[in-house]
């Protein structure tokens, strides 16, 4: 009897063990670790054309309109206690004629592949200045509100691009490669777009396409309406693309 019930008891514990570790490789026990986080800012006075060219390892890019004439480009890093000094940045300014240029890089020296090592990026730009903008990011979603731009060229790999324009860009390209791609336009803005998805959708909200090629996957046209010389090219790999008008 006593051999019977020192056989459960073992059983028992067997069977708690397992528990435990399936728990644990499951992550159901995870516990995040404490970040350390810093700012770092830098201020430059614009131009009437402004460039900018911004690439980060990981993190989100906001773009916000101003009403002075400055230029902030503001990095809030992110990682685990004792390993923030792996991230680092750099930012440069040129200038020539009415033109400003500023190229801002951000970089993970030691742990490119640590989810937990971000560098968010807000960038502030003089809504009366003319930008044109290449915004790269790894890892992390793009956001461009209503602003004076000519071209633009956007990109993450793992994120969301959300773009909205009044119909004053001459170019907007966009592309993601698992995340969704949404373009809002003026009513009045005349168009030409290539989109392409891969297991997506491409949704253009009822705006009337004069479509040159059109699948599940492939949009190429023009609007038959509108104003302006804007051009579209979109591609979302494992996302859906929507354009719309606002």
């Amino acid at each position: 009897m006593e051999m019977k019930t020192s056989v459960k008891i073992a059983l028992l514990i067997v069977i708690v063990l397992t528990v435990v570790i399936v728990v644990l490789q499951s992550g159901l026990l995870y516990t995040p670790p404490a970040l350390d986080q810093r700012e770092e800012r830098s201020v430059y006075t614009s131009d009437t054309n402004v460039v900018i060219d911004a690439t980060i390892f990981r993190g989100n890019i906001e773009i916000q309109p101003t009403t002075n004439d400055q230029i902030e480009v503001i990095y809030t890093l992110k990682a685990p206690q004792g390993e923030l000094s792996t991230i680092t940045t750099q930012t440069n300014e040129a200038k020539e004629g009415d033109q400003t240029t500023i190229v801002t890089r951000a970089q993970d020296k030691v742990t490119y592949n640590n989810p937990n090592h971000t560098a968010d990026l807000l960038i502030k730009l003089p809504a009366s200045s003319q930008c044109n903008l290449t915004l790269i990011s790894a890892n992390g979603d793009i956001t461009l509100p209503k602003l004076n731009v000519g071209k633009v060229s956007i990109s993450t790999t793992n994120g969301n691009i959300n773009i909205e324009n009044d119909g004053n860009a001459e170019s907007l390209e966009a592309v993601s490669m698992h995340g969704n791609v949404k373009i809002s336009l003026a009513k009045s803005t005349l168009f030409y777009v290539a989109a392409m998805v891969v297991d997506g959708t491409i949704n253009h909200s009822g705006i009337t396409i004069d479509a040159e090629e059109q699948t599940t996957t492939q949009l190429k046209g023009t609007t038959s309406a509108g104003e302006g010389t804007l051009s579209l090219a979109l591609l979302a790999s494992h996302g859906d693309i929507t354009i719309k008008y606002h």
